[in-house]
């Protein structure tokens, strides 16, 4: 059993004055008109005008911010609300924006947060130590808390953050604060500040149960509960993409990485008063065996290919014959494009048809979705189906979910027919208290299909099938645009070690203890009054996954510490790397940044249009022609490469000129190639043929050269290596072009 460790309580220091006040006062007093979308009077509930006083009582607003919304919400309008509050936000003329929720009951501070859109670009001067960021926090916790709830607090950080999935960002201090109850850690409870480097409050959030908690007597034992974790604890078998879980992983390696981890489902906790195996949900756990719907699975047909509008309605055209009856085409009524996680530009169109045996109206329309690389991605029977959410109100009488299963499957079936193999049932039936809620709400019913790539789950993929709740018809189909497994891709990683060996590996890193534990909420539905905690045993410790490959553990806090350089202190462009690694241009890699090495063609691709996320550049933006000629392919850079998805929006941004059969990402670019991209970049393209208007005092160009030199130089960036000379043939090292894209932000910044 885990003894009750010292907790930090109400002995804190108040001497902390001079740095906590530079703080706050930067947060300020505030005017300006209201600007509300409040709702009618609650009984119980504090008013917008004593919301946004509380508000200022526990933070304060600059004046030069203005209230841009006021939202009163509860459960009737935001199923996620567990409690009626005040969501409440401030804006100043540069887009920096304060936002405070109220505890419309209470008045309390639950949630703040500060968002600065301007970034820091030279070395801090005033960097806090940890122990002064936790002098400062303890002294607004002690602004912001009770008594009572300080005494009940665990030392900062003694359990890990209050959310599971917080990435601690450096330059930051982070600090949890858990609920101690009974020398038993409340894990869902407590306080989280964030302050970033120089001190200045980013983030509050408070979490804290006000029911009744179970009581800890007539327990199992804890050696009941090890053995009990240790015989059917189940993480589950998962591909997912590295740069999701890992904030980037290994660039030049495969984005997929085979995983063990616990997800919603799985068996992870035992009821330390029943002794029941529990999910995330707070229900009794059963392991769910993964069932295919069928056996088909596509067929390898090499290289994935884009296709072009035209062969994508043939592909709708042969889909629309698996339904019965006959449909009349009636042409294409829109398109769209998204950029998934992995930075890949997808196009989609839709093809609508209509029953000639129908009313032969939109209302009988049938409209298909097909992506560029040939899935189906959407289905819709009735026009709007896959945005009816919510149909308008509580259900009278609904079909089973059972019947509205079935409906889905059947149609599943239909539409994926060559894929039934990749596919499976994803949850389990929802409890009658969610069905309830869902028919209280008038929402449509939405079961979601897995998908599987050699028999292994993607993570995150999922189709959902939209059904009608009244009448049992599926309605409609939403595939992801970017997640769905690739046709015929190369076969997966195989896993070295099984379930147990997982396990085994988990525990390892983590505490047995025994814990409160508040449950999660199910796919399903969202109570309006939280779960009821349960007392649990459970593994706490280092948060990450097992590699089933290697079969070592992966841990989320040592991965982010390898993103941090350790070796630029004492570089000269030390400012503008750390500038450079904030803003995610640049990457390290096992806590090597390697400033002096040259930097590639694919990685000046990636490093600028990067930076178009960050800025949105005068004349410059998304180019689309004819649908043809929309991906512009080199034969050195094909999808699997790690740079494919930047060198393809450098090329829609028109960055990258469409010229050449290769691009030869890997090879160090010269300080010409960087001009070139830099002006296009400025928007000057289209300038870059006028050799005769342009003149540069360097004697080593090119005419062609010319206009690209003459362009970023006037932009004050790229000069020459003396008043003569350019060096066009010269590479560019990591520190190099971290200082040319930390002058061009902040160039657009005074702009």
């Amino acid at each position: 059993m885990l003894k009750r460790r010292q907790s930090w309580g109400v002995a804190m220091g108040v001497s902390t004055s001079i740095l906590l006040t530079s703080v706050l006062t930067t947060i300020g007093m505030s005017g300006g008109a209201l600007v509300t979308y409040a709702a009618e009077e609650q009984t119980k509930s504090i008013s917008q005008e004593e919301a946004i006083q509380a508000a200022k009582k526990w933070v304060t607003i600059p004046a030069d911010y203005k209230l841009e919304r006021a939202s009163f919400l509860d459960a009737k309008r935001d199923p996620f609300s567990v409690t009626s509050s005040w969501r409440i936000a401030w804006e100043d003329t540069k887009s920096n924006r304060i936002m405070v929720t109220i505890d419309a009951a209470s008045s309390k501070l639950l949630q703040y947060s500060y968002y600065r859109d301007k970034v820091n670009t030279t070395a801090s001067q005033k960097k806090l130590s940890a122990e002064q960021a936790l002098s400062i926090a303890e002294e607004f916790l002690q602004q912001v808390t009770t008594s009572e709830e300080r005494q009940k607090l665990s030392k900062p950080n003694e359990y890990g953050p209050l959310y599971p999935y917080f990435y601690q960002q450096q330059p930051i201090h982070h600090f949890s604060f858990t609920r101690m109850e009974n020398a038993i850690p409340f894990l869902e409870n407590g306080f989280q500040i964030v302050l970033d480097q120089e001190g200045q409050l980013t983030s509050f959030s408070r979490e804290w149960y006000d029911g009744k908690l179970p009581v800890a007597t007539q327990m199992i034992s804890a050696e009941e509960g090890t053995k009990l974790l240790m015989e059917h604890a189940k993480p589950s078998l998962l591909l997912v993409n590295q740069r999701d879980i890992l904030r980037g992983g290994d660039s030049s390696a495969d984005p997929f990485m085979l995983i063990y981890r616990f997800e919603e489902n799985d068996p992870q906790f035992v009821d330390a008063v029943s002794g029941k195996i529990m999910n995330a949900t707070g229900t009794e756990a059963v392991v769910r065996k993964i069932q295919p719907l069928g056996t088909t699975v596509a067929k390898h047909k090499g290289e994935e290919r884009i296709i072009t509008k035209d062969e994508a309605q043939k592909i709708a055209e042969q889909v629309i014959k698996k339904f019965p009856g006959s449909f009349r085409f009636e042409g294409s009524y829109g398109s769209g494009a998204s950029t998934g996680s992995d930075g890949i530009r997808r196009q989609n169109w839709d093809f609508n048809f209509t029953p000639l045996q129908g009313k032969n109206d939109s209302e009988e329309r049938v409209q298909l979705t097909i992506g560029d690389r040939g899935d189906l991605l959407g289905y819709e029977a009735r026009e709007g189906a896959l945005y009816r959410g919510n149909r308008g109100g509580k259900f009278t009488n609904v079909v089973p979910w059972s019947q509205a299963e079935a409906s889905a499957i059947q149609l599943v079936k239909t539409l994926y027919a060559d894929r039934l193999g990749e596919m499976f049932l994803v949850q389990p039936p929802p409890s009658e208290e969610e069905l309830k809620q869902l028919n209280e709400r008038g929402e449509s019913y939405r079961i979601r299909f897995g998908w599987l790539r050699d028999g292994i789950v993607l993570q995150s993929a999922y189709t959902e099938v939209i059904v009608n709740p009244e009448t049992g018809e599926a309605e409609g189909v939403r595939s992801p645009w970017d997640d769905l497994p690739v046709k015929g891709t190369e076969k997966s990683p195989k896993a070295t070690i099984d379930h147990t060996k997982a396990n085994q590996i988990m525990q390892k890193q983590k505490e047995f203890i025994l814990t409160y534990y508040q449950p999660q909420y199910s796919s399903y539905g969202f109570p309006s009054q939280p779960k009821e905690p349960l007392l649990i045993y459970r593994y706490v410790g280092d948060e990450g996954v097992v590699d089933a490959v290697s079969g070592q553990w992966v841990s989320y806090a040592e991965a982010e510490k390898n993103r941090q350089p350790q070796d630029i202190d004492e570089h000269p462009q030390k400012a503008a790397l750390e500038f450079a690694v904030r803003m995610d241009l640049l990457t390290a890699k096992d806590g090597k940044l390697e400033p002096d090495k040259a930097v590639t063609r694919g990685e000046m691709a990636q490093i600028l249009t990067r930076l178009t996320n960050r800025y949105e550049f005068r004349n410059l933006g998304m180019f689309y022609e004819d649908e043809e000629e929309q991906t512009y392919q080199f034969a050195d850079v094909d999808m699997k490469n790690a740079y494919y998805p930047a060198i393809q929006k450098a090329i829609q941004y028109r960055i990258i000129a469409k010229e050449g059969k290769t691009f030869n990402p890997d090879r160090a670019i010269t300080r010409i190639e960087a001009a070139d991209m830099f002006a296009r970049l400025f928007g000057y393209g289209s300038l870059l043929e006028k050799t005769d208007i342009f003149v540069t005092s360097f004697t080593d160009l090119q005419k062609k050269q010319v206009p690209a030199v003459a362009l970023v130089n006037a932009q004050g960036i790229l000069l020459g290596t003396s008043p003569t000379a350019f060096s066009p043939n010269e590479s560019l090292t990591r520190a190099e072009v971290a200082q040319l894209v930390q002058t061009i932000y902040e160039q657009t910044q005074k702009k």
